[in-house]
């Protein structure tokens, strides 16, 4: 019977699309929870941009903000078992990496990850004030549109030692739920009040209060003059503000740790156990992501659906949004990789493909310190690292090193500064880049929402009814730098790893000398059954 040739065509044309389908499986079934993720967070804008507007008709307050709360339920139930786990794994993590560290080992990756942490904040400083001072998206700006907003009062000085104190907690189980942050008081200003006649006084034209010519011949005058100044930031001791004091437990975390690996023998059984509680978190880590899906669509769908009016706040700061979009994008797919490639010789774009999950939950949930949990895994068990140098750096990176929250100052400050046709000297633009850099650090210290872009226009003598405007974006741009700053902190792991492999050769506080690829296998091999028992 001769052979039918369309039926082969159709034969092998079958066989590809099932080859093709198999394939596809197969990537989404390995990629499933990244997947997952991507679908949620879409949803989520799109579930908002629809009810948007139904929701905004409500009229009544307690029934709007009751609808509101009822979308991101589901996303504050996931919020809060992300932050239930930071304490243990953050303390954990640090101790059980810094125990295993010899002093001068630990020394040297402190330093290099410092000097990463420092240079990447200033490259990205730099380069917002670059594209803002390029692009001048506030030399368009519709002055009629801003919002007056009473900005909160917070001094630079303040802001510095608050950040220094809560390094220093008094109280560790305090330090755990609140942090401190400088009380103020309002003082008020004190006159002196009094008569003065004659012709020849030399006064202050605010000093004079009436002047009364008295029947042609004397000139009474009266005189406010001011004893002492008024003032609503005076200091007067400390508050406790909500939030948990990462960089006091980070502190103790380091320093337990350190102690621990002196100790050596003795202090193995405390190493112990804090290595098996972090293997614990971790676990429980892996079952909180499967429901991270679910809660980065609830979260994203109310503060979309909150909004008054998402296409009026888009249109108003559109050039500012693009500015701070690409300077985001600039760093995190040129800046980063180009210093990863430099310093390892390897292809940061392999190295960021593992990083996938990491980003698309730092986007969800808008929080360094909550996506810390992803991060250690996805830089452990995608890209290889240490878990000594994993786990020392990226409860400290997600402290300290804002990359994304760098530039956004940056571009915030002269962005203000241009929409209000101020000029500002190269000077006052070094400051607002260094004060950008010297405010992303101590970001983790300042409890306030918006407090931070406050304080970097208050240094540079900005005015403040442009934050209302500014804050009614930042709902969006706050979700991109939160996952420049997780990339910051991951790839950071990777070139301090690769400088570091030397000092990481053997374990040095074990007796028994553990050579560092088997140490890696060993690990590697025990998350892989932790997963497969979850």
């Amino acid at each position: 019977m001769p052979c039918n040739p369309l039926l082969g065509v159709s034969n092998r044309h079958r066989t590809r699309c099932g080859g093709c389908c198999n394939a596809f499986y197969l990537m989404v079934k390995r990629n499933l929870l990244l997947v997952l993720l991507v679908t949620g967070a879409f949803l989520g804008f799109a579930i908002g941009a629809i009810i948007n507007e139904p929701v905004n008709r409500i009229t009544d307050p307690e029934k709007k903000a009751t609808v509101i709360m009822l979308i991101g339920f589901p996303g504050e139930l996931f919020m809060n078992m992300l932050k239930m786990i930071m304490i243990p794994l953050i303390v954990a993590s640090l101790i059980t990496a810094v125990s295993t560290l010899n002093p001068d080992v630990a020394g040297r990756i402190g330093r290099r990850t410092m000097i990463y942490y420092l240079a990447t904040m200033v490259l990205a400083a730099i380069l917002g004030m670059s594209l803002v001072l390029s692009i001048r998206p506030g030399v368009s700006g519709n002055p009629d549109t801003r919002e007056n907003v009473q900005g909160v009062k917070y001094r630079n000085l303040d802001s510095l030692l608050d950040m220094i104190r809560n390094c220093f907690p008094s109280n560790l189980v305090e330090a755990a739920v609140t942090q401190k942050k400088t009380k103020y008081v309002t003082v008020t200003a004190k006159f002196e009040t009094y008569n003065v006649t004659g012709a020849s006084i030399h006064l202050e034209p605010d000093e004079i209060i009436t002047a009364v010519h008295n029947n042609g011949t004397a000139n009474i005058t009266t005189i406010r003059k001011e004893i002492h100044a008024g003032s609503d930031t005076v200091p007067a001791g400390m508050l406790s503000s909500g939030g948990m004091n990462i960089l006091g437990l980070t502190v103790f975390s380091i320093v337990l740790g350190i102690v621990l690996g002196r100790l050596r023998e003795k202090g193995r059984p405390l190493v112990k156990f804090f290595s098996a509680l972090n293997e614990a978190v971790m676990m429980i880590v892996l079952i909180i992501m499967w429901l991270a899906p679910v809660g980065v669509c609830s979260l994203v769908a109310a503060r979309i659906a909150a909004m008054d009016d998402v296409l009026i706040a888009l249109a108003k700061l559109g050039l500012y949004m693009v500015t701070v979009m690409c300077g985001l994008l600039i760093h995190s797919l040129i800046v980063i990789p180009l210093v990863f490639f430099v310093v390892t010789r390897k292809n940061p774009y392999v190295f960021m493909k593992g990083l996938r999950e990491a980003l698309m939950t730092a986007f969800g949930i808008s929080s360094s310190a909550a996506t810390l949990p992803t991060t250690i895994r996805c830089v452990e068990e995608n890209n290889n690292i240490d878990p000594r140098i994993s786990r020392f750096m990226l409860p400290l990176g997600a402290t300290v090193n804002m990359d994304g929250s760098a530039l956004y100052g940056a571009v915030t400050t002269i962005f203000v500064a241009q929409l209000n046709d101020i000029p500002l000297s190269p000077g006052r633009v070094v400051v607002a880049c260094l004060i950008s850099v010297a405010i992303a650090v101590g970001a983790a210290g300042i409890p306030v929402s918006g407090v931070m872009t406050i304080i970097a226009l208050q240094a540079v003598n900005l005015p403040l009814h442009d934050i209302g405007l500014i804050l009614a974006v930042d709902w969006l741009l706050d979700r991109c730098r939160t996952a420049v700053n997780v990339l910051g902190d991951a790839m950071g792991t990777g070139i301090v790893d690769h400088l570091s492999r030397d000092d990481l050769k053997y374990k040095s506080t074990d007796c028994d000398t553990i050579p560092l690829a088997e140490h890696r296998k060993g690990y590697n091999a025990g998350v892989m059954l932790h997963s497969s028992n979850v």
